[in-house]
């Protein structure tokens, strides 16, 4: 996975549970990363498409596109922290479920202002706590 530092975007928890079929709770989230210096202020409710088709494909039929939603956003000088963070996704219970030490690295480097009207999702990858990504399927 080649990933230009500047546009690289993570993202961070304590804890995640699936409560709900098509919904993972995320508690203690927050983003950290080299893009977060271009980042202006994030709203207080909103979501973004992450798209996890290159790595999760094995397991569905079509796509592997989850809405990442939150209520509540704190800026700090590296991370924003988001506040009744959800992941949402039909097929969320059909893939592996993510572990608490996991995180996922987002590609931004397609959303910059001008660009950004043409790509509705942000390409997506959930790797390990030692930072090795899930390889599923081979």
């Amino acid at each position: 996975m080649l990933l230009g530092e500047r546009y690289r975007l993570e993202i961070h928890w304590d804890k995640v549970s699936y409560e709900k079929d098509g919904i993972a709770k995320i508690e203690g989230c927050y983003l950290s990363g080299p893009v977060l210096k271009e980042v202006e202020q994030l709203n207080e409710e909103d979501s973004i498409a992450l798209d996890f088709v290159k790595q999760y494909g094995i397991f569905v039929k079509h796509y592997y596109i989850a809405k990442l939603s939150w209520e509540g956003v704190r800026h700090t000088l590296d991370k924003i922290f988001l506040d009744n963070v959800k992941l949402e996704n039909m097929n969320i219970n059909a893939v592996p479920k993510m572990k608490d030490d996991d995180y996922i690295v987002v590609d931004t480097r397609n959303h910059e202002d001008e660009k950004h009207k043409y790509q509705l999702t942000y390409i997506s990858y959930l790797l390990k706590s030692d930072g090795s990504l899930y390889v599923f399927g081979g």
